[in-house]
C-alpha cells in the first residue's frame, strides 16, 4: 500500500511541475516598470480561494486598511463559498466572487470575464501553479503581488521577505503592510478584526478549554498519548471543563477514544457538531483557552485575546509565518517533522507552564 501511495504522489507530483512549467512558458512575462502606486489602482484583485480560517483572520486587517485608505478603489477578492460568510463580516465595502478551490480552465475564465481587466493582483502563495496563472493572464494586471520568486511578471517581489530577515522570515501580516506601505500608505492600523462580535459576546460557553488535536494535514495530528496529556493537565483544575474541537470526520473515532479512556469523567467532551463557518468562530473565540495543533483557531485566540498554547514542528519557515501573533499566545516549535512524534515529556512541562500563567 505505501508503495502505491508513494508512485500514486510521485505522479501527482510530476504532472504538477510539467503543468507549472507549461503554464509559466505560457503567462509569465517581465512585470510592468511602472512605480507601484496604491492610489493609481482602481481595482485590486486578491485571490483567497485557498483561504482557510487563520488565513481569513490573518488578512482582514490589510484588506479593513486596504478599503479605508483607498475609499475609491473597487476591491475583488476571490473566495470559496465555504468561507463567504468570513469575508462579508470584514468592514469595507468589497466585492465577493465566489470559486471553487481549484478552479479549471473555463470556470477560470469566466470569472476574470465577470471581473473585467485589473490594475493590481495579489495571490500571496510561494509556487503559483498554471490554473492560478492563467488569473493574472485573463486580469492583465498592471501591478502583481506574489509570494513566488520565479515568477518574472511580479513586481513587488515579496518573496524577498520570506527567505532571511536577520535569520527569520517576516509573518504574513507583516509582508501585507509591506503591500499597504510601498504602495504609499503610512497609517496603518495593525489591529485585529474580531469576526462576529456580536455572537461572541452572546455565547454561553463558560470556563471550557478547547482543545485542537488534529490540523489540516497528517503531520498535524497529536497522537492519543499526547492528547491524554493536555487533558489530564486540564482535569487537574478544579471546576473547569475541557472539549475536544474536530472536524465532523474524526468525531467517530474520538468518540471511542474518550469512552476507552475517559468514561466516568463528565467534564471532557466532544464539542458540539458545527454547522458553519460562523459557529466555528463563536465557538473558538468564546473558550476560556484553547490548547492543540497550529491551525486557524489559534489565529481566532489571537483575534479575541484568548489565551492560546499552540503546538508546531520543526518546519521552522511555516513557524515564522503563520504562528498567532498575540500577548495571550503561546506558540512553542517541537523538535518533530510530524505531531505524532512530540516529546510528551517536555509537552506536559511546557503545558504546566502555560496553565500556571493563565488559570
Amino acid at each position: 500500500m505505501d508503495t502505491f501511495l508513494n508512485l500514486k504522489h510521485g505522479l501527482f507530483h510530476t504532472r504538477d511541475l510539467v503543468r507549472g512549467a507549461w503554464g509559466r512558458l505560457r503567462y509569465d512575462h517581465q512585470p510592468s516598470d511602472r512605480p507601484f502606486d496604491l492610489s493609481c489602482v482602481k481595482r485590486a484583485v486578491i485571490n483567497r480561494i485557498d483561504g482557510k480560517i487563520g488565513d481569513s483572520v490573518c488578512f482582514a486587517p490589510f484588506l479593513r486598511e486596504l478599503g479605508k485608505h483607498c475609499p475609491d478603489m473597487e476591491i475583488v477578492i476571490l473566495v470559496n463559498e465555504s468561507m463567504r460568510a468570513v469575508y462579508n463580516q470584514i468592514p469595507g465595502n468589497f466585492k465577493l466572487v465566489m470559486c471553487s478551490k481549484r478552479p479549471h480552465g473555463r470556470e477560470v475564465l469566466n470569472i476574470c470575464k465577470r471581473i473585467g481587466a485589473c490594475d493590481f493582483y495579489v495571490h500571496l502563495v510561494e509556487n503559483l501553479r498554471s490554473r492560478e496563472l492563467s488569473f493574472i493572464h485573463y486580469l492583465d494586471p498592471v501591478w502583481v503581488a506574489t509570494l513566488d520568486p520565479n515568477l518574472k511578471m511580479d513586481s513587488l517581489r515579496l518573496s524577498r521577505h520570506i527567505s532571511s530577515v536577520r535569520g527569520r522570515g517576516l509573518h504574513i501580516t507583516q509582508i501585507l503592510n509591506c503591500i499597504l506601505s510601498e504602495g504609499g500608505i503610512s497609517d496603518i492600523d495593525h489591529s485585529y478584526v474580531r469576526f462576529f462580535e456580536r455572537e461572541v459576546a452572546l455565547s454561553r460557553i463558560r470556563n471550557t478549554v478547547g482543545i485542537v488535536p488534529y490540523g489540516a494535514s497528517d503531520r498535524r495530528r497529536l497522537s492519543d498519548e499526547s492528547l491524554k496529556v493536555i487533558i489530564d493537565r486540564i482535569l487537574k483544575l478544579p471546576g473547569v471543563n475541557a472539549e475536544i474541537f474536530v472536524a465532523p470526520g474524526e468525531r467517530s473515532r474520538l468518540k471511542d477514544f474518550l469512552s476507552a479512556n475517559y468514561r466516568d469523567e463528565p467534564r471532557i467532551a466532544l464539542a458540539p457538531l458545527l454547522l458553519g463557518m460562523r459557529d466555528v468562530f463563536v465557538h473558538a473565540a468564546s473558550y476560556r483557552a484553547i490548547i492543540g495543533v497550529d491551525t486557524g483557531t489559534a489565529h481566532v485566540a489571537a483575534s479575541y485575546g484568548v489565551p492560546a498554547f499552540t503546538i508546531y514542528s520543526n518546519d521552522i519557515a511555516n513557524f515564522n509565518r503563520w504562528h498567532a501573533v498575540s500577548d495571550s499566545a503561546v506558540n512553542i516549535s517541537y523538535d518533530c517533522s510530524t505531531y505524532y512524534d512530540i516529546d510528551n515529556q517536555k509537552l506536559d512541562q511546557d503545558l504546566a507552564a502555560f496553565i500556571a500563567s493563565n488559570f
